[in-house]
């Protein structure tokens, strides 16, 4: 129906028509439920004008009006829902991830993040988002730390890293392939590993010394990565939040 409404030739017709263009646009909910006579005489003019006036507009008459407009009205309806649906599952899902955050890690892992030793932070993709969030904020508190983009670089980091330094993940899939090198390495080294990945699972699980989920639900479209990550920038708010307490706390006080 809006189609329909944006192909008509608005300088085509006179003012009168206009007029009546306007009162159908606005009031299509009230139309659906009229009679030609109904509209006839909202609009002040006979029978036989409205149906000019649908003809006009290259319609057969009002009845193929009422047809568009109530076919318009469902799928209206049927959008709402769906969007309706869409935003009540990310609240539930939401309320979920917030009633089994890992509360007891998220301490320890600000410990991590906070102390004098090298951090180093990676993601890629879309996953990055997160990860340089998280850098941009550390690094304003005056955490100095390193955003690590590049794969090949962070896999080399991993070879020579120094006890005690830490390396934090942003992926939402967590592709071993990819990643098993730096975890075993990091490891070896003795240096801390800290992932945040969307779901648990056999092979997540004791990945690194650190595992956070989100439990954002996984998507794909056209075999592209489309995971939402609206819990894992919520877990990064909340540990920055934290972080940021332990910070500022941590400056000398000026006198």
């Amino acid at each position: 129906m809006n189609d329909f409404f944006a192909a008509i030739e608005i300088e085509k017709l006179s003012e009168n028509e206009q007029t009546m263009l306007k009162y159908i646009q606005d009031n299509s909910t009230l139309i659906a439920q009229m009679k030609l006579h109904d509209l006839a005489s909202k609009l002040f003019v006979s029978d036989t004008l409205v149906v000019r006036f649908c003809q006009k507009l290259g319609l057969t008459g009002f009845s193929e009006l009422k047809y568009l407009i109530k076919n318009e009205l469902v799928l209206q309806k049927k959008r709402q829902t769906v969007f309706r649906e869409q935003i009540d599952q990310q609240i539930n899902d939401f309320k979920y991830f917030l009633a089994f955050a890992p509360l007891d890690q998220l301490h320890t892992i600000v410990q991590l993040l906070c102390n004098d030793q090298p951090l180093y932070i990676h993601g890629r993709s879309l996953s990055s988002i997160p990860a340089k969030y998280l850098h941009t904020v550390l690094n304003t508190l005056n955490r100095r730390c390193i955003l690590v983009e590049d794969l090949h670089l962070l896999k080399s980091i991993s070879r020579t890293i120094h006890p005690g330094a830490t390396i934090l993940i942003t992926s939402a899939n967590v592709p071993l392939a990819v990643y098993q090198e730096v975890f075993d390495n990091s490891r070896q080294n003795q240096a801390k590993t800290i992932l945040i990945t969307s779901q648990e699972n056999d092979q997540t699980a004791n990945l690194a010394d650190f595992c956070l989920f989100s439990n954002d639900t996984p998507l794909s479209y056209n075999e592209t990565d489309a995971n939402s990550r609206i819990n894992m920038l919520s877990l990064i708010q909340i540990i920055i939040e934290l972080a940021s307490k332990e910070l500022l706390a941590e400056e000398p006080t000026a006198f």
